[in-house]
């Protein structure tokens, strides 16, 4: 008897232990994106607004600490206004569902793409916008 309220207890402790574990685990991959992330930005310069954008990037893929990339997205156009984090901003609203914002934001990336003569960049800013707009579909 003794031995079997012993079993009990130890497989009732392995259940718990194991649900315990996989609920840690499972909330560390965003934790780390995030810690990462934030690591990465800290270490940056004042001006450097690629690292923001790149980090915010990071974590629209993940899906995680969206509030805090978009500050850092909306520091890097601060500092400069390039293709890159146009683009990245234009992504961000549409995965939010403001189109009219990302459109705004895909046309900005190719003003800049078409004075760097950057065709490759500009076909696939023109599919981003035409898929919005159901163009060709």
């Amino acid at each position: 008897m003794n031995t079997l309220k012993v079993s009990k207890g130890v497989v009732l402790g392995l259940i718990f232990f194991a649900s315990v574990s996989s609920v840690t685990w499972a909330s560390t991959g965003e934790d780390r994106t995030t810690d990462k992330a934030r690591a990465e930005v800290a270490k940056a310069s004042s001006d450097d607004w690629q690292t923001l954008a790149a980090n915010a990037e990071k974590c629209f893929r993940r899906k995680v600490n969206l509030k805090e990339a978009s500050q850092w997205l909306d520091k890097s156009l601060e500092i400069a206004e390039t293709r890159y984090n146009l683009e990245l901003k234009g992504d961000y609203y549409n995965m939010n569902n403001l189109q009219d914002k990302a459109v705004d934001y895909y046309v900005k990336a190719i003003g800049i793409a078409q004075a760097n003569r950057a065709t490759t960049e500009v076909i696939a800013l023109q599919q981003k916008i035409a898929k919005i707009k159901n163009y060709g579909e």
